[in-house]
């Protein structure tokens, strides 16, 4: 049988109150809970000192974007800077269709009228100092032409000669010159030589937006060559100078040279050996001569041709065109009087664009045409001449 829970007994006198939670313990409760939440805002307000990984910026709403730096700045949104922007991309795309390895990234540049203001030629201009120090050797030049002429600065007379008698004017002034020699006065005449229509020196000349284009294709792994009907031993030092192009990516026109073995002195250890040029044209860097010359010296086609209209650029171009690669073709209409001049043959602007390539308008393509924008000057004898086509 089961005990019975006893009955509280209610004879036996209980308790009237239990106590309760003293003063003192209700007030410290909420001060020590004031106390660690104030710590912990404090721990919570010092520097961590953890290294974090920064994050992403991010494109959702709400959060803040970076927006894409723009690699050609000079060129005005349209379609033929569209068409750099998606050419090398899709070229340089190793998941896309259009992917050319970098080997075969070649870029190839027309200089005069493309990189900088051709009127007057660069080139021309070396030839007039070339005559100065020809005649000075020999004073009874100084009467006979085209030497005549020429030192008078007649720039129109200059341009009027054409690219093939230039050159053999300038292969005769170099007879007999070494290399060597002939690439410290190049270097000395660019730094010393202001431009005659702009009084400005002439590596002021060059145009923005194509310095932009060649960051942007380097920057991208292409290999960057001059082709130009100027004299190579003139372009050289200058591409290097102004481009950062070095010289075995450079091809011009060249006089024919030789090895010749320089007169030892008595105590000589070794005999100096010079590679001398001969006052006679080789190459002439023009027309139908410059793709041939391109598969010469590079040994591929090029994806990438730009030239100007007029230049003689146009089978460099046609070459390029064919290249079973992809491939883009662009030439530089001097259609800006403003900014720099203005000529040029509209049937070749309408053959270049029916040929499906991209004539480039300095005046609708272009933000600026040089880094600081230039005026002609009174240095300018005939301003209109020296921009005859």
């Amino acid at each position: 049988m089961q005990d019975q829970p006893s009955q509280p007994d209610h004879d036996t006198p209980q308790p009237a109150h239990q106590p309760g939670p003293s003063f003192a313990s209700a007030v410290a409760v909420p001060l020590l809970a004031l106390g660690l939440l104030g710590a912990a805002v404090w721990i919570g307000s010092m520097p961590s000192w953890r290294t974090e990984r920064p994050t992403k910026p991010s494109s959702a709403p709400g959060k803040l974007a970076v927006a894409p730096v723009d690699p050609l700045p000079s060129w005005r949104a349209g379609l033929n800077k569209q068409a750099i922007l998606d050419f090398v991309a899709a070229v340089t795309d190793p998941d896309g269709s259009e992917f050319v390895p970098p080997a075969e990234r070649i870029a190839v540049f027309d200089h005069d009228g493309t990189l900088a203001c051709e009127r007057p030629l660069l080139n021309g201009l070396f030839i007039i100092d070339r005559v100065r120090d020809l005649v000075a050797r020999d004073p009874t030049l100084a009467s006979e032409e085209p030497y005549a002429t020429l030192l008078s600065g007649d720039l129109e007379f200059m341009r009027r000669l054409g690219t093939r008698f230039l050159n053999d004017v300038l292969a005769v002034t170099l007879d007999g010159v070494p290399e060597s020699e002939l690439d410290a006065d190049v270097r000395e005449f660019l730094q010393a030589t202001r431009h005659p229509l702009f009084d400005v020196p002439l590596q002021s000349t060059t145009y923005e937006p194509m310095q932009e284009l060649l960051g942007f294709l380097r920057r991208h792994d292409f290999s960057i060559w001059i082709c130009s009907g100027s004299s190579v031993h003139f372009m050289r030092p200058l591409a290097e100078a102004w481009y950062g192009i070095g010289p075995e990516q450079v091809i011009g026109s060249r006089p024919r040279a030789v090895m010749v073995e320089a007169a030892s002195e008595p105590d000589a250890a070794e005999t100096r050996i010079d590679i001398v040029l001969l006052p006679e044209l080789e190459v002439l860097n023009d027309g139908p001569q410059k793709p041939v010359s391109i598969a010469t010296h590079i040994g591929r086609q090029p994806i990438l041709a730009v030239g100007n209209i007029g230049g003689g650029d146009q089978e460099m171009l046609r070459w390029s065109q064919s290249c079973p690669r992809p491939n883009l073709q662009l030439l530089v209409l001097h259609d800006d009087g403003a900014r720099e001049l203005s000529y040029g043959e509209p049937a070749d602007v309408d053959a270049a664009r029916a040929a499906g390539w991209h004539v480039v308008s300095m005046e609708s393509d272009w933000n600026r045409v040089f880094r600081e924008p230039l005026r002609a000057t009174v240095r300018a004898a005939d301003p209109e001449a020296a921009a005859a086509p």
